[in-house]
């Protein structure tokens, strides 16, 4: 997962990174969607698609929502190929790991922001 990193567009604001998001969502509309596609729809909405880093944190201060069947992709984070991060529950424990760009899961959608701010 090191190779995973923020992209352009979702790289933190500010000089240290510290960051707060805002209206976010876990984005089980898009469960049973192509990343690709959701990503594009999450960005046609002015939204963001969350990083590696923003969804551990999501779960670390809010960790029921993490559901099964309901789980997400951190499309935010690349490492340069077809692979889009995710977080979802396996044998009853998080997980964290990829999925491929144009493979539909009908239990993984696309967290995404309204906004961060430094």
């Amino acid at each position: 997962m090191e190779r995973f990193v923020a992209t352009e567009e979702t790289r933190p604001p500010g000089p240290d990174g510290v960051h707060l998001l805002f209206d976010v969502e876990r984005g089980e509309e898009f469960c049973g969607v192509v990343p690709g596609d959701a990503m594009a729809t999450v960005a046609g909405r002015g939204r963001t698609p969350l990083t590696i880093e923003e969804g551990i944190a999501l779960l670390t201060h809010v960790p029921e929502i993490l559901v099964k069947n309901k789980c997400f992709s951190t499309g935010g984070s690349r490492c340069g190929d077809r692979r889009v991060p995710a977080l979802w529950i396996s044998k009853r424990a998080p997980k964290l790991g990829w999925c491929w760009e144009g493979n539909p899961h009908t239990w993984l959608g696309m967290a995404s922001a309204g906004a961060r701010h430094a």
